[in-house]
C-alpha cells in the first residue's frame, strides 16, 4: 500500500494518472484499430515524456524506470497492440517502475 506520508507519494500519483492516460490510449488502439495512429502519438509524444520528465525530476533518473520506459516506446513503435500492452504491464506489477501498483 502506499504510504500518502512519503515525499515521493504525489509523484507516484501523478504516475498514476499518466498511466492511466496510456492505459486509455492502449485501450483505443485495441477496440479500434483506427485508432492505432492517435494512440502511438499520444503516447510516445506526450506521455511518456512525461513519464521521463517524472523520473528525471522525482525518482532520480533511475535507470530501471528509464529501461521499462524505454521497453514500452519500443514496444509502441512495432507492429502488436499485444506487445504494447505487455510491455505496459510491466508498470502495473512490483519490479523497476513507479511503484503506482501500490495505490
Amino acid at each position: 500500500m502506499l504510504d500518502l506520508d512519503h515525499p515521493r507519494s504525489r509523484h507516484v500519483l501523478e504516475a498514476a494518472r499518466i498511466e492511466d492516460l496510456i492505459r486509455k490510449q492502449l485501450l483505443a488502439w485495441r477496440d479500434d484499430p483506427a485508432a492505432e495512429t492517435v494512440a502511438r502519438a499520444q503516447v510516445l509524444q506526450v506521455l511518456l515524456p512525461q513519464l521521463d520528465a517524472l523520473n528525471t525530476a522525482h525518482f532520480g533518473a533511475s535507470k530501471k524506470i528509464a529501461r521499462t520506459l524505454d521497453a514500452l516506446r519500443r514496444a509502441m513503435q512495432g507492429d502488436s497492440a499485444d506487445a504494447a500492452w505487455q510491455a505496459f504491464a510491466v508498470l502495473d506489477r512490483p519490479g523497476d517502475n513507479f511503484g503506482t501498483w501500490a495505490i
